[in-house]
């Protein structure tokens, strides 16, 4: 399948969205859904579309958007690559001097990802494939887990999509003991023997983890997600991973080869995020390797639509155990990816249509527009 791309025009789109129900986890709240687009299109007209990382703070999707239209889109607009990695790699190259004296790689490696996902969209919709297919995948479904679900939201989301089929739920903790002994023991009253998670956004350190893991075992979740800083040291890591009664789960904020590497050592679970580091890209490489190590794959996702998309043919092409869908309230999600993904019956199933299998309708982009 031919890889090049030549982008001649690159177009980015901030969109927000206002929530009725501000979005809340350990380390604050959302009261709106922020979302960064990219549109690449080539000399025929084709076109690619992609997301980057904008969720936290909502702000910072400006930021980016500058990032995107003064910086890297001057850089590949004209130029042919042989692959999106090769143009990954480029822009990761050329912009990691200027990506370090502002302190500043994570808000440029989730703009390369975009582009790098925008890229091979374009390059599935020339072949006329699914994004899953140019992916190496050989088919478009997966299984779904909810997230973002906190004690306050369970009972309203859950029920129904214990109806619709669904066989996992993960719930925020890092609240305070009692909150969350309260929130893990409510959800699984609800959900009776499915899958349990947990996401503790990384509050704790090693001993608070330690303690908030053997008070919650006791509901037998599948893992605890981020009970750590992403860089907190090694070593603190090992400790938590050799004496937690719960397997351990990060990613997300984990960022280069490097860093993975160091992590898979200590995780069961390894949740990269396309649309934080390394686009489309560098994920299948980091499946394998996972699995090597003897740990499981399930990606990340907590973005708009695009990025659903895109995080779901990944793990389709990549046979992850898990998708991460956050069901919390967020217009973004329904309004850009359609009818191209579906939910029923607890199983994620992408059309057959090229690429991401949609196309934003210009009404969305104008409605949400900032």
């Amino acid at each position: 399948m031919d890889q090049t791309v030549t982008p001649t025009a690159i177009e980015v789109f901030h969109l927000s969205a206002p929530l009725a129900t501000p979005r809340r986890n350990a380390f604050g709240a959302m009261d709106r859904r922020p979302c960064l687009l990219v549109r690449l299109t080539d000399a025929s007209g084709r076109v690619g579309w992609g997301e980057g990382f904008a969720n936290w703070p909502v702000f910072g999707a400006a930021h980016r958007r500058l990032i995107l239209t003064e910086l890297l889109a001057p850089a590949i607009t004209g130029r042919t690559f042989e692959s999106p990695a090769a143009m990954w790699y480029d822009l990761t190259a050329g912009f990691r001097a200027i990506a370090l004296q502002a302190n500043e790689p994570g808000p440029f490696e989730q703009c390369i990802a975009a582009l790098d996902i925008a890229a091979w969209d374009m390059v599935a919709r020339r072949a006329d494939v699914p994004l899953f297919a140019a992916l190496g995948g050989a088919r478009g479904t997966t299984r779904p887990y909810a997230s973002a679900l906190t004690g306050a939201t369970q009972r309203a989301l859950v029920p129904p999509m214990l109806d619709r089929g669904w066989t996992g739920f993960k719930v925020k903790v890092g609240f305070g003991t009692d909150d969350d002994a309260r929130a893990v023991e409510n959800l699984r009253g609800l959900i009776g023997d499915v899958d349990l998670m947990l996401d503790a956004n990384q509050q704790w350190n090693v001993e608070s983890a330690l303690s908030a893991a053997r008070g919650l075992a006791r509901y037998h979740p599948l893992w605890l997600e981020e009970p750590l800083p992403a860089n907190a040291p090694p070593a603190d890591w090992a400790t938590l991973a050799a004496e937690s009664p719960i397997d351990l789960a990060a990613g997300e904020n984990i960022r280069g080869v490097e860093e993975f590497d160091r992590a898979i050592a200590f995780l069961s679970w390894v949740q990269p995020d396309a649309i934080k580091w390394g686009g489309l890209s560098c994920m299948a490489p980091l499946a394998e390797a996972t699995r090597a190590a003897g740990a499981q794959f399930a990606p990340h996702y907590l973005g708009g639509g695009i990025g659903l998309l895109a995080t779901a043919h990944l793990a389709c092409a990549t046979g992850a155990e898990w998708l991460e869908v956050d069901v919390s309230e967020n217009p973004l999600r329904e309004a850009l990816s359609g009818d191209a993904i579906s939910l029923d019956g607890g199983v994620v199933t992408l059309t057959d249509r090229p690429g991401l299998g949609i196309l934003p309708e210009p009404a969305v982009l104008q409605r949400f527009a900032v």
